[in-house]
């Protein structure tokens, strides 16, 4: 659990809003979806959701690829 919650972290002391808000997302995300297929319901904002979920997700990606990228210092520095 507590690797878990290391990802979450940005550095050693504080916690990443954006990392949180895409894991709370996605876990709402999922629940709703099990909601919707488990009682057959529809919903008509669903297709929306779906791909606001997903662009939430990979901005996350984008913005931890470019945090290495960007702040890592080599042996020279």
């Amino acid at each position: 659990m507590k690797k878990l919650l290391n990802m979450l972290k940005k550095d050693e002391n504080a916690y990443s809003v954006g990392r949180i808000c895409a894991v709370v997302g996605f876990i709402v995300w999922v629940v709703l979806s099990l909601y919707l297929g488990f009682f057959a319901k529809t919903w008509g904002n669903y297709e929306s959701c779906t791909l606001g979920m997903i662009a939430l997700l990979l901005v996350q990606l984008g913005n931890k690829a470019i945090e290495t990228k960007a702040f890592k210092i080599t042996k020279g520095e």
